[in-house]
């Protein structure tokens, strides 16, 4: 009988990168698929922060490891396929998570800022899937979860252009796992909706009052449920499920139909 069989949500023997998970979703993420059994790169621009995260892991008895990575620089992706060749031998598991996030309004966005987040939120996320699934083909398979959000479904006024990528995201997750089922490879998409993180703190009571208020189960999620739901993707209790979106909201779109 294998670990699978035993447990259908272990990842136990399996290389998982995160982006962007020196802190928030990405973070909490990277936790969840090592406490189910995943060696976990933890990675972001800054080396200490990437650290910082992978050693607390390693003090619960996790195995992780730090890897800094600007996925808005093509040299940064390679060297990062180049890394988990090298010492890994591929990879099993890809989260995409890392993200800007421009607070303007679309009139006020200049080529500089469209191309700098198109480059991190959408180039990123493609050319490192791309290198991503040149190491998981030769393992037979492997799972490539893309965190997208709410705001892909439901835009909201001053971040046109993360919703607008956002959406994009979708397209792509559904293009992948068209082209890559046939090597084992699935590939899907988390729409959190809002999460209690560091971001979500910039809302002052009325706000927040009004988003419980949109959320049939009136509260904010927690950054591990995202984690919950990509370990499920990602899992042999996932293994039939490829080009589907997951929304994580607490029902908020629903109710916002």
């Amino acid at each position: 009988m294998t670990s699978s069989t035993l447990n259908p949500f272990s990842v136990a023997g399996k290389v998982a990168l995160v982006t962007g998970s020196s802190q928030g979703i990405g973070a909490a993420t990277a936790r969840v698929l090592a406490q189910a059994g995943a060696h976990v790169v933890i990675s972001s621009r800054k080396a200490d922060d990437c650290e910082r995260v992978a050693q607390a892991l390693r003090d619960e008895g996790l195995s992780a490891e730090a890897r800094a990575c600007h996925i808005g620089r093509m040299e940064d992706i390679t060297a990062m396929a180049a890394h988990l060749q090298a010492k890994h031998g591929g990879l099993d598991i890809l989260v995409n998570n890392a993200v800007l996030s421009p607070w303007r309004k679309i009139e006020d966005i200049d080529v500089g800022l469209f191309g700098k987040t198109v480059d991190v939120n959408l180039r990123g996320y493609w050319f490192m899937s791309a290198e991503a699934v040149k190491l998981m083909e030769p393992r037979g398979g492997g799972s490539i979860v893309n965190i997208s959000s709410l705001s892909a479904w439901h835009p909201e006024k001053m971040l046109g252009l993360y919703g607008t990528l956002k959406t994009a995201l979708i397209g792509m997750s559904r293009a992948f796992a068209l082209e890559y089922g046939e090597f084992g490879i699935r590939v899907n998409t988390v729409l959190p909706g809002v999460i209690e993180t560091r971001l979500a703190e910039a809302f002052d009571g009325e706000a927040k009052e009004r988003i419980l208020k949109k959320t049939p189960v009136h509260r904010l999620g927690q950054p591990e449920e995202i984690g919950y739901a990509v370990l499920y993707l990602s899992s042999p209790a996932g293994a039939f499920v490829t080009g589907a979106s997951l929304a994580i909201d607490g029902g908020m779109s629903i109710s916002m139909i």
